[in-house]
């Protein structure tokens, strides 16, 4: 399994609908926003799924940035 927690920035005034937006991504938490941040968890099977998950985040509209702060793998 591999998780990475991720802060997701939007453009200035975004961060509601980015937020209903993410929330309909598979294997996406959401775990709090602040002004145009939002912390997510992403978990999925392998490290090239964890990155289509990243790729995903950051094709949402209005999304400007997606940063992992933590990558990992657990067995």
């Amino acid at each position: 399994m591999a998780i990475a927690s991720v802060v997701v920035a939007t453009e200035t005034g975004a961060a509601e609908a980015v937020l209903a937006d993410l929330a309909r991504l598979p294997n996406t938490e959401i775990y709090g926003s602040k002004e145009n941040e939002i912390v997510a968890v992403i978990e999925a099977e392998s490290v090239a799924a964890l990155t289509e998950g990243m790729q995903r985040l950051a094709a949402v509209e209005r999304v400007v940035g997606v940063y992992p702060v933590y990558a990992g793998v657990h067995e």
